[in-house]
């Protein structure tokens, strides 16, 4: 079998080199997302401020930790994860070694994989336990919002049946499946206003 380059695929590499470009086309940053259970939380990235949640923005690829705070709450901290930008692969391809050391100095070469964070923040006084309910019954809602819905609206099923367990053990007290539907109309279907919707049915 022949394989042959597309048009599309030469026209691209033929652009790159002619203008020398050795860098990576996406450049040194990149947009990230930050949300919290908690509002106008302060973000620093490695130790910048960068804004307050919920935040979207551009920032600097080469950033390693992430840290959220807000006075009345413990600080919650993470380690960003990288990932190689596919970019800098074709880098390489062309010819663009010196431009892809230089990459990696500037931290073009990477990307935040996910570039969408949700730091949950503990209130002072919280016990762990209580806190650690509210974080699972939070992420169960948003990750399997779409079933949940879907449960909802053919009056009953698993996902729905685990969420109202998970509220109950958390808040103690016997939960209607109303009040779930009333919290996903009020979500709009966001997945995160909508882990936030429940928590605060207690």
């Amino acid at each position: 079998m022949t394989h042959k380059a597309s048009y599309g695929s030469l026209t691209l590499i033929t652009a790159l080199v002619v203008t020398g470009c050795a860098s990576i086309v996406s450049g040194t940053t990149q947009d990230m997302t930050v949300t919290s259970n908690v509002e106008d939380a302060e973000i620093f990235l490695d130790g910048v401020r960068i804004g307050t949640t919920p935040f979207t923005g551009l920032v600097k690829k080469n950033k390693g930790q992430l840290r959220v705070e807000q006075e009345g709450y413990e600080t919650g901290t993470l380690t960003l994860s990288k990932s190689l930008d596919p970019w800098f692969w074709g880098n390489i391809i062309i010819g663009g070694t010196v431009g892809s050391i230089t990459d990696f100095a500037t931290g073009a070469a990477f990307t935040y994989a996910p570039a969408s964070y949700r730091v949950e923040l503990q209130a002072e006084g919280q016990s762990a336990n209580d806190f650690q309910q509210q974080v699972r019954l939070r992420w169960f809602s948003m990750i399997y919002i779409d079933e949940i819905s879907r449960d909802i609206s053919q009056g009953g099923g698993d996902y729905l049946s685990a969420l109202v367990t998970l509220l109950e053990e958390h808040g103690g007290e016997e939960i209607d499946p109303v009040a779930i539907s009333d919290a996903l109309a009020t979500s709009g279907g966001d997945p995160n206003r909508f882990g936030d919707c429940l928590t605060e049915l207690f």
